[in-house]
């Protein structure tokens, strides 16, 4: 692990059998892990800050799937390895991480390790995109200005959101360096953005022109080059994830601009 502070770091191992339980915690002892023996142990153990969620695919008699289904609406950004029986292993899984019996030491902390970024990853992200959201809100309004003025009541609160989104960055720019593309390409499609839509179908301002965000979005994308103007067949060239924030249909890079200044951040590298 990077000597980075993650914002959540819980471990909860959910395992009805207290020998596997202990030891999966003993291999786990450096996160702390909290263990969970039953359904009713779970529900004290998990809450928010849990970022990654051990779980017997028999654990509570049959409750992994409602364990599961509270994680998602509660946690979003917690990430769920199941432990499943070898035979199980071709059936459709709901997990994140599938791991069968045995499990093995370096594959647990292996897979922990992955997703506990994964999950830090994704929540951070999220609150970027809900930031830039907001600013872009601001900016939307004030037209050529770009930002409230010095004395408008607006004035600190948007200053507020731009400290914030400046400091998101700062941590998804940490955070990235323990993680591959394939890991942020992971989190990036993982993240339901309700008003996701193609790039080339953003509506057009009152004077029949682009949107005050669409005259900012790139041509194409960054790292493949695909041209974002037009249709890529039948899939969007470009989905808009957030303000100033699109990610490449071919691809899977995001490209984000949280300002009309094209601040570039490209998968939050350095």
């Amino acid at each position: 692990m990077t000597g980075v502070e993650l914002p959540v770091s819980t471990v909860v191992v959910c395992e009805a059998n207290r020998t596997r339980a202990d030891l999966y915690g003993l291999w786990l002892d450096a996160y702390e892990p909290r263990r969970a023996l039953t359904s009713a142990q779970f529900a004290e153990a998990f809450d928010a800050g849990v970022a990654v969620l051990v779980l017997d695919d028999s654990f509570g008699d049959g409750s992994a799937e409602a364990v599961v289904e509270r994680v998602r609406s509660e946690a979003a950004h917690c990430r769920v390895i199941g432990i499943r029986e070898a035979s199980d292993a071709d059936d459709p899984s709901a997990y994140d991480r599938d791991l069968t019996r045995p499990v093995f030491e370096a594959d647990l902390t292996d897979c922990v390790e992955t997703l506990l970024y994964r999950a830090n990853y994704h929540l951070l992200l999220d609150k970027y995109y809900r930031t830039t959201v907001l600013i872009s809100a601001y900016e939307w309004r004030t037209g050529d200005e770009g930002s409230p003025a010095a004395d408008s009541p607006d004035a600190e609160r948007y200053d507020r959101l731009r400290d914030r989104a400046e400091r998101l960055q700062g941590y998804l720019n940490d955070i990235r360096p323990a993680m591959t593309d394939e890991d942020v390409r992971a989190v990036a499609e993982g993240i339901a953005v309700a008003d996701a839509e193609p790039a080339d179908a953003e509506p057009a301002d009152a004077a029949g022109g682009k949107s005050g965000e669409s005259k900012y979005r790139p041509d194409e994308c960054a790292r493949c080059g695909t041209d974002w103007r037009g249709s890529n067949g039948s899939e969007a060239p470009a989905t808009k994830l957030g303000a100033y924030v699109w990610r490449c249909g071919s691809c899977g890079h995001v490209d984000m601009r949280a300002d009309p200044n094209h601040r570039h951040v490209s998968s939050f590298r350095r």
